[in-house]
């Protein structure tokens, strides 16, 4: 028989961040540099830093040589019978309705204008050479396949779903750091108001909270992750202001207070370490 698998959660995220910090750090030199072929430079590494934790995921699962992780990754991948119909307005409508809100507040409070709502001028990334509809959803692809494909469950164990999500938001935003340093990067153009940068960080918070809780709720199944994933990125294709990400970053602590209130059960009971799990009594998702 088998024997249970160890996760290895201190040599996901080491690998995750070595990959994805090296490629970015180097897209920050380039961005900084004359000349198309910086531009060339800077448009391959900043999507190659995208692949660290995808990376760091299938390189765990596929040299544990352990069977049943290898099954449980490709079940969760393509086999669509976990999904639950019930959390798919959530995935495709919940950040849509939460952006409307939050505009509209903004118009409410601060006087900003319902303009924020219509589609942004810019369509590429900082490079100029990758779409930002294609940017957006690979790397909701990329880093799902690798937060939820490994990571989160690297934290299972001894701790709750409620600790083991803090934690995992700690290391997301973490994970994030070298994109301000890319010029005219989005994240970049945030430090010239800490305020901003700082709301980024704590927005990072609440998404963890609900993106897991919806992987939870599909039995561990990534590809809710990766459209919900997928959902908030879109956001960067609005004119939407930053008085108005504010107000979404406390809509969304609300709703992710309100989540975890009334699914405590998930939350507040150990994380079960099992690989494929989700819950007591529940078993480990798998191929019938």
């Amino acid at each position: 028989m088998e024997k249970p698998y160890v996760y290895k959660p201190v040599q996901f995220f080491f690998i995750a961040n070595l990959i994805t910090w090296a490629a970015w750090l180097g897209a920050a030199y380039f961005s900084y540099q004359p000349g198309g072929g910086a531009k060339a430079w800077l448009s391959v590494l900043e999507l190659a830093g995208l692949f660290g934790p995808l990376c760091a995921a299938l390189g765990l699962i596929f040299a544990s040589k352990n069977a049943g992780l290898k099954r449980n990754f490709q079940d969760r991948l393509f086999d669509l019978r976990s999904i639950q119909p019930s959390t798919l307005p959530a995935v495709f409508f919940l950040m849509p309705l939460v952006v409307v809100l939050s505009v509209f507040l903004s118009h409410l409070l601060f006087g900003q204008s319902l303009g924020q709502l219509s589609m942004a001028g810019t369509v590429h990334d900082a490079s100029g050479f990758v779409p930002l509809p294609v940017m957006f959803f690979g790397a909701a692809l990329t880093e799902e396949l690798g937060w939820k494909g490994y990571g989160m469950d690297s934290l299972r164990g001894e701790r709750t779903f409620f600790k083991a999500t803090w934690i995992f938001a700690a290391l997301w935003a973490f994970w994030h750091i070298p994109l301000f340093l890319i010029d005219h990067y989005y994240h970049h153009t945030l430090l010239t108001h800490p305020w901003f940068a700082l709301n980024f960080f704590v927005s990072i918070l609440p998404a963890a909270f609900i993106l897991n809780w919806l992987w939870y709720k599909n039995k561990g199944h990534i590809l809710p992750a990766v459209l919900f994933h997928a959902v908030i990125n879109c956001q960067g294709l609005l004119e939407m202001g930053q008085a108005a990400k504010c107000i979404e970053t406390v809509v969304l602590i609300l709703i992710a207070a309100l989540i975890v209130h009334f699914d405590k059960k998930i939350f507040f009971e150990k994380f079960p370490a099992q690989t494929g799990s989700f819950g007591p009594g529940m078993p480990p998702s798998a191929r019938h």
